[in-house]
């Protein structure tokens, strides 16, 4: 080809739009985070290790409300910072979430978000002030919205969030004539519910907490009643009544060792225990066994008026999270308003204090911000896989990808044993393959099943150009006297090969379509990787390969 030619040929749109393509592949792999030494692709955790978390739900939904808690328990995960998470569906009763550079640690804080069902209430003096539904999901948190605070030994944190001008009226009528009152805030507050607490879990003794306690458990139309494990033997009868007219009881982890007698008077009435996730409903009756941790309730004292007052600020077993005093009553007016959750961090060193106040901060924030589950979940046996071990199989796979080309490139030299013809064949099979992984690592996860669907593209790219290179042929066979059919141009033959490679894509695309929406996590990857490397094909590389070859036989056949 001469410079005239030369030029001609690759201003040839298709080949430029296959040029301009392949860099911009070059800069979505290399260059998203400014330094051309790294991958900035998205690897499932096959290849980078990770965890793999199944989350079962409590019933079967329709894809309407499977799409609406995988949309929740996505933003959740996202807000806690683990925003490479990958959330999917499986079936109509499974969920999957896949946190890629992760360990087996991670498990408690995801635990933590998704056992949380979501359901936020403010409470004042029994009344409903509250609920999650006024609350902003795009205003929990944020610059300067969420602070850990070091004093001394002691770290406390601040979630400051907004709610909605409605909640703010609502807010208002409440809280009305209410100053100098906590505002308990509740997240998944037990509905129905009784307390078995230990006197021993009680901070400073009865005399000064149980006027505490009393003032949280109370809700219009739902207190939480509360009993004393030690007073089970003197008041059974009374016991076995309260606990009768409840589908909730919640105890300490401890208790059947402690209190043996009292779990088997609640296994009488027809209690069982309640599963991580599961609902507890009007026709169940649920032991919700916590930790001792849990069941201690944070007692603060303060000076008010020269009176010394006690406020229940926090208690794990029944959800609240945090009980400021309302200092000033707020006014009825439809604005939006900020409100903010505080709490104390626990550990056994400062640094742990902190660690565990940013987790707890973080926990809460995508909570709020995720919205409430519409169904109960539970978690089941989760798996990791070692970094280097996800290392070893990205490595295997390029091994995979390399054979593949490398194979390929041999069948087609003893098949047509013309160098210049395979060199465009691999070539323009390694840009379909290099666009396929920029699109998929760059904004979805190369896994497993993605990368031996990547493997696929390359023979059915193959096949294609085999198809186009074979119609081109046929021209040169007939002028030696091969075939008789009428003369056809380049651009004829090209047509009509791409007839045929139309046709095989469609019904490729119409076989993987099934899968690809089946909600079956392990082949959906290979769907995805099959139809977008036909469309890949189909409208950049195949035209660019016919205009390659249809120079290359054009001169061969001035030459012969």
């Amino acid at each position: 080809m001469n410079f005239k030619e030369l030029k001609e040929f690759f201003s040839d749109r298709r080949i430029m739009l296959v040029a301009v393509l392949s860099l911009l592949a070059f800069g979505l792999i290399f260059l998203r985070d400014l330094n051309p030494s790294t991958v900035d692709l998205h690897f499932g955790i096959e290849f980078v290790g990770g965890v793999r978390i199944p989350i079962s739900l409590e019933q079967s939904v329709d894809s309407a409300t499977m799409a609406s808690m995988v949309d929740t328990i996505k933003l959740r995960i996202n807000k806690f910072g683990l925003s490479q998470a990958v959330v999917r569906p499986l079936g109509d009763k499974e969920i999957i979430v896949e946190i890629p550079r992760a360990d087996s640690s991670v498990i408690k804080s995801v635990e933590n978000i998704l056992r949380e069902q979501g359901h936020f209430e403010a409470l004042v003096d029994g009344k409903l002030a509250l609920d999650g539904t006024n609350i902003l999901g795009n205003a929990v948190g944020g610059s300067g919205n969420e602070n850990v605070n070091t004093q001394g030994e002691d770290v406390s944190w601040q979630l400051v969030f907004a709610i909605t001008g409605d909640g703010e009226e609502h807010f208002a009528e409440a809280a009305a004539g209410k100053i100098g009152y906590p505002v308990y805030m509740f997240l998944d507050r037990p509905k129905n519910a009784l307390v078995l607490l230990s006197q021993s879990d009680l901070p400073g003794g009865i005399a000064s907490s149980e006027t505490a306690l009393s003032e949280a458990l109370l809700k219009e139309g739902d207190d939480i009643a509360l009993f004393y494990v030690e007073d089970f033997e003197n008041r059974e009868s009374e016991f076995s009544a309260l606990a009768a007219n409840k589908t909730l009881v919640i105890a300490s982890e401890n208790l059947s060792f402690s209190k043996p007698e009292v779990v088997a008077a609640l296994e009488k009435l027809g209690f069982e225990e309640l599963k991580l996730g599961e609902e507890v409903t009007n026709a169940t009756k649920r032991i919700a066994f916590k930790t001792q941790e849990e069941m201690i309730p944070e007692i603060i004292s303060f000076q008010s008026a020269g009176l010394t007052e006690t406020v229940l600020s926090r208690w794990g077993a029944i959800g609240l999270r945090s009980a400021p005093t309302l200092q000033v009553e707020p006014l009825k007016q439809n604005a939006i308003s900020q409100y903010s959750i505080t709490g104390s961090a626990r550990g056994e060193t400062l640094k742990e204090k902190k660690a565990n106040a940013v987790n707890e901060l973080k926990e809460l924030k995508s909570v709020l911000s995720g919205g409430k589950l519409p169904v109960a979940t539970s978690i089941g046996s989760y798996y990791d896989i070692a970094p280097s071990l996800g290392r070893e199989f990205l490595n295997y796979s390029a091994i995979g990808i390399f054979l593949a080309i490398a194979a390929v490139s041999i069948v087609i030299v003893f098949r047509y044993r013309k160098l210049k013809l395979v060199i465009p064949i691999v070539v323009v099979n390694a840009i379909e393959v290099l666009l396929l992984v920029a699109i998929i690592g760059g904004f979805g996860t190369i896994d497993l099943a993605v990368m031996a669907g990547i493997i696929t593209l390359i023979g059915t790219g193959v096949d294609d150009q085999i198809i186009i290179t074979e119609e081109l042929l046929k021209k040169r066979k007939r002028e030696e006297g091969a075939e008789t059919e009428p003369e056809r141009g380049n651009k004829e033959r090209i047509a009509r090969a791409f007839y045929i490679i139309f046709i095989t894509a469609g019904v490729s695309i119409a076989s993987m379509l099934p899968l690809l929406l089946s909600g079956i996590v392990e082949v959906m990857g290979f769907a995805l990787a099959a139809i977008l490397g036909v469309i890949i094909g189909v409208l950049f590389t195949r035209p660019a390969f016919g205009v390659i070859a249809s120079e290359l036989f054009k001169h061969e056949h001035e030459r012969a």
